[in-house]
């Protein structure tokens, strides 16, 4: 069984060595793994400022069959006519918001799907050669090494194992966090193999990580410290130390696994 200290000792080595490129990959890696989400903020926080406007409907009120219609909005009477002509503004605000908001979904589906994803591969990789060679630099034949190298196959199995994960997080949230880790080590499988398809590459990690999801979960949580620190100094300390550091350990717990595997 791999120790804890023992990854973090030599993930902190592997980043102290050679560290402008381990920031640089790290910065990489965090913009691979994080950037898809502000899509769905952005527009459930624009969504909600519109349905919270102070355009409210408060009462209704009819004569009869030919009296006019009128409804009290904001202090005001206003007939048919005038409802139709301020409501049919509205109708077409919001029918142009929803179009916008879909087409910004589609296009971060697609931009993490088709550049971050492989990226987020490629950061791996870079991690990888350089726990065993410190003089590793960041470029194509890591950071970019995807999109000369089995493109399809990536993609289809990084997209189709985040899909999955997103499925059992709808049905219940542990089982889905349970999930995430039995395939963590899947971006490293195929930093290491961009040929293996992605049901043989979700065994492989399953089957790797048997045993230490708990361990890695403590794992994670001891960088919990360092990142509220990060905080403190805006992120500056997370993306030139924690990132890197926590990247790099991550490596190593990907290399012991793999040791012990095979």
């Amino acid at each position: 069984m791999w120790d804890r200290k023992e990854l973090k000792a030599k993930g902190k080595a592997a980043y102290n060595a050679n560290k402008i490129a381990c920031i640089i990959a790290a910065l990489i890696l965090l913009i691979a793994g994080g950037i898809g989400s502000g899509y769905a903020s952005s527009s459930t926080a624009a969504t909600r400022h519109y349905m919270n406007n102070d355009q409210t409907v408060e009462s209704y009120d009819s004569a009869g069959e030919n009296d006019a219609v009128t409804i009290e909005v904001n202090g005001q009477d206003l007939d048919a006519d005038e409802i139709g002509h301020n409501i049919a503004p509205v109708a077409l605000l919001s029918t142009v918001v929803i179009y916008l908001i879909a087409i910004a979904v589609i296009v971060g589906v697609m931009v993490s799907a088709l550049v971050l994803n492989p990226l987020n591969v490629g950061a791996r990789k870079f991690f990888i050669q350089n726990a065993s060679n410190p003089e590793t630099r960041v470029g194509g034949e890591n950071i970019g090494f995807v999109f000369g190298t089995n493109y399809r196959n990536v993609v289809f199995t990084m997209f189709g194992t985040q899909i999955i994960n997103i499925l059992w997080a709808l049905l219940l949230i542990v089982p889905g966090i349970y999930k995430a880790y039995c395939w963590r080590l899947v971006p490293f499988i195929l930093a290491d193999d961009p040929e293996m398809l992605g049901k043989e590459a979700r065994a492989l990690s399953a089957k790797m990580m048997n045993g230490s999801k708990w361990a890695s979960f403590v794992l994670d949580l001891s960088f919990i410290g360092w990142k509220l620190v990060g905080a403190l100094t805006l992120g500056i300390l997370n993306i030139v130390f924690t990132n890197p550091y926590e990247a790099a350990t991550d490596t190593e717990l990907y290399l012991a696994l793999k040791a012990q595997t095979e």
